[in-house]
């Protein structure tokens, strides 16, 4: 049988770190060193276009090449950090919500959203739930203006999880939120299944002038 340590010991064995510089910390919290550095606001923001939002900061300077370098090579400690953190942004309603990812153009393993969204749904209590598939492929979307993006989504998301007869609020998730066309035709499918979207929590929120660089 493994040895289980009391919580005093395993704290003294087991030193709490940065995820993302390893420096020693209190907690599993990013350091304030590396908030710094990656831009994110002490609050959050926050919006209500196209959809009810919540972000740690904005998509530029040091959050902008942190999420480039995890889409290369994944460390689920920072992300799970990052969600966690996310977590305090979304409002309190006082019920359990029910938690997804929007599922990703390419599947892969360690998908960012979905390792966001189990890190919101376990530091809430919350419901993760895999309710959304994708029934067709669609054009990447770097180069194509909101209208463009918006008929590229029509009909892309399919909810697989209908609502149940006790409705409960979902929250989505994503890692960035940019014109908003995904996210719109991903609330498409769930309100069509039943669902009642509470909004988007996302890592970062691309700035207005700078939407055409990146695909969310």
């Amino acid at each position: 049988m493994p040895l289980l340590l009391p919580p005093w010991l395993d704290g003294l064995l087991l030193k709490a770190s940065c995820p993302r510089c390893q420096r020693q910390t209190e907690n599993r919290k990013l350091c304030i060193s590396c908030r710094r550095s990656l831009g994110l606001e002490i609050e959050g923001s926050q919006g209500q276009w196209p959809l009810p939002w919540w972000a740690l900061g904005s998509y530029e300077g040091g959050l902008r090449q942190q999420l480039l370098q995890l889409r290369k090579q994944n460390n689920q400690q920072l992300v799970q950090a990052l969600g966690r953190q996310l977590h305090a942004q979304i409002p309190n309603l006082g019920v359990p919500l029910l938690v997804t990812a929007i599922p990703e153009r390419r599947p892969k393993r360690g998908s960012m959203p979905w390792q966001l969204a189990r890190a919101i749904a376990n530091a809430g209590g919350h419901k993760l739930i895999k309710a959304l598939e994708r029934r067709r492929a669609c054009l990447g979307q770097h180069h194509l203006n909101r209208k463009q993006r918006l008929s590229n989504l029509d009909g892309v998301f399919h909810c697989v999880v209908p609502a149940g007869q006790q409705l409960q609020p979902l929250l989505l998730v994503d890692d960035i939120l940019t014109t908003g066309a995904t996210a719109l035709a991903a609330m498409a499918a769930l309100e069509k299944a039943g669902h009642g979207l509470l909004g988007l929590a996302c890592i970062a929120r691309t700035p207005a002038a700078k939407k055409q660089e990146w695909v969310g």
